[in-house]
């Protein structure tokens, strides 16, 4: 499990997924050494405070794993619906989420060249869906259900981002012929749908509750 995933693992119940998601992408800007120590400052807060049975979710809240297009600082809606819908997200598989830790690049060499080896080796494992075929991120997102205990898997397609939303067929079929429950979703960054997304989501996880 990479560190990101024992991070969203750690989160648990005990923080809402707008928070972790903030906290994620916070890395994208911030001093790598000031970024690492606050994150594993939060964890062990988090994990005593699940020792001590303290979270905003209650413990038999559905889980859920959310997969798709990147959710930038502040787009919070689809997280929001979510978790105010009987459900909690305990996992991300976006460009903002898991991938961007989920290989580390390997230190080793001295040259120039060698070290520009090593990041391009790490990028050509990286399973966006603008790569095709792409059957390592249907096994990555089956993983993370499995190692985060989740009960289903909502698939995020932003409208016009035509790769995601092409590779959601895809995904869904792959997911749900693995009997892992899915909802595929698309929208944008208004909040015109919103009612309507709140009813769809509502429904999905009344219905994980009777699996």
């Amino acid at each position: 499990m990479s560190d990101y995933t024992q991070m969203w693992s750690s989160l648990g119940l005990d923080l809402q997924a707008h928070d972790a998601l903030l906290v994620n992408q916070v890395f994208f800007y911030d001093d790598p050494v000031r970024f690492t120590e606050s994150v594993n400052k939060l964890c062990d807060e988090l994990e005593e405070r699940i020792k001590n049975k303290v979270g905003v979710f209650p413990e038999h809240t559905k889980r859920l794993v959310i997969s798709g297009c990147p959710m930038a600082v502040p787009n919070w809606k689809v997280p929001w619906i979510i978790e105010t819908s009987g459900a909690t997200i305990v996992g991300e598989e976006s460009c903002v989420g898991e991938r961007g830790t989920q290989w580390i690049t390997e230190a080793r060499d001295n040259t120039v060249d060698e070290l520009l080896d090593a990041i391009v080796e790490r990028y050509f494992q990286i399973d966006c869906a603008i790569f095709t075929p792409n059957p390592s991120r249907l096994e990555h997102i089956k993983s993370m259900v499995k190692e985060l205990k989740a009960d289903g898997v909502i698939h995020y397609g932003l409208q016009f981002c035509q790769p995601y939303i092409i590779e959601s067929h895809t995904v869904e079929n792959s997911l749900e012929a693995d009997g892992i429950p899915t909802l595929r979703i698309e929208t944008d960054y208004g909040q015109e749908d919103a009612g309507q997304l709140k009813t769809r989501i509502e429904a999905f996880v009344e219905m994980l509750g009777n699996k």
